[in-house]
């Protein structure tokens, strides 16, 4: 081979040699490159992990304080129904009935503030449980029903047993039965569009 074909061949050689030094050199920047950038990542997936588990912590504490607050709330919520219960039946069995004796008001009108105390009292006991701020249908209907069923076991017995005579024409076992009827309808009534909502709650 002629020196001149020789000298060529080195230096091809040559810069091969270089292309390839240049090239390893610009694959160990891009691998550094992508390490540093790994590494950033990871840093950052880290910090970032650490923030979710003191949320998560904190979440959860978030979660029993709120359980415990519920929990009491509902205990004081019950404790508190049941004053509200107590002051109602203490006005139906002492403060009306002593009012009614003293004033001399005839006693037709004892069961008529019975109904009237313990429709209202029963409205708003249900009211205050159920926690809405209107008044609904479902307690309206509660409020009926128990203060007839109230009237109802108070006006039976007292009228039964010869304690109240009533100013009417008609016998007593006569009233007992209209008024039974009434009642009897008025509970149907309640349990039948009980069903009936319920029902609709379920269709939508």
């Amino acid at each position: 081979m002629p020196e001149k074909g020789k000298e060529i061949l080195k230096d091809d050689i040559e810069r091969l040699y270089k292309e390839k030094d240049g090239l390893e050199e610009q694959l160990r920047k891009l691998d550094q490159g992508k390490i540093e950038k790994l590494q950033n990542l990871n840093q950052e997936l880290e910090k970032r992990a650490e923030w979710l588990d003191k949320e998560r912590i904190k979440v959860t504490r978030e979660r029993d304080n709120l359980n415990r607050q519920v929990k009491n709330f509902r205990g004081k919520k019950w404790l508190n129904a049941l004053k509200m219960i107590s002051a109602l039946a203490i006005l139906d069995l002492v403060i009306i009935p002593l009012l009614i004796t003293l004033l001399h008001i005839p006693v037709e009108w004892l069961f008529i503030t019975i109904g009237i105390v313990t429709f209202f009292g029963i409205l708003l006991i249900a009211n205050y449980m159920s926690g809405t701020s209107p008044f609904d249908t479902g307690e309206v209907r509660k409020a009926l029903t128990g203060s007839f069923i109230i009237i109802y076991f108070a006006f039976v017995p007292l009228i039964t047993f010869g304690n109240i005579s009533l100013a009417s024409a008609e016998p007593i076992k006569t009233i007992i039965t209209n008024f039974t009827w009434i009642v009897g309808a008025i509970v149907i009534f309640y349990f039948g569009s009980r069903a009936v909502e319920e029902y609709i709650k379920s269709k939508n």
